[in-house]
């Protein structure tokens, strides 16, 4: 009897935790945090978010670590080598994905770091705040991947 009791009470308990039938699952935007150094996970979620951008969804990509370098006026070399089948680099890549409306952001301690200031970034890239990130991860509307 006590084993009966235990397992419905995991049940209701992952029931409860379950999304409800009538919930909104309409996933609207997206959220795309990349900090990987390697250029072909750049590419990666870069192709990937800029197939999302093509379908219509709104794209933030914040870029942190390794990754946010590539969001600079000088980026590394590697972003410039070609990394896909179809001769995409990772700066191709992350111009198409401002063309097509994705906005673009280094985390917020990525300059700080380095030393750097604001105007070190690439044109229509921005500085992330992290009340606004935190509150884009938390909303039921945004899938959040990371890379």
């Amino acid at each position: 009897m006590h084993i009966r009791k235990t397992i419905a009470g995991a049940i209701v308990a992952l029931t409860a935790l379950a999304p409800s039938a009538n919930a909104d699952a309409t996933v609207d935007k997206a959220l795309v945090i990349l900090t990987s150094p390697d250029t072909e996970t750049q590419a990666m979620a870069l192709v990937l978010s800029n197939q999302i951008a093509k379908q219509g969804k709104p794209v933030h990509l914040m870029l942190c670590g390794p990754a946010g370098e590539i969001a600079l006026k000088q980026p590394p070399a590697a972003a410039s080598k070609v990394v896909t089948p179809m001769g995409m680099t990772v700066l191709s890549l992350l111009a198409g994905l401002k063309t097509k409306g994705g906005a673009v952001s280094v985390c917020a301690i990525f300059l700080p770091n380095r030393k750097l200031d604001p105007d070190a970034l690439a044109p229509g890239v921005s500085v992330a705040k992290p009340p606004a990130i935190a509150g884009e991860m938390m909303d039921p509307q945004t899938r959040l991947a990371t890379f």
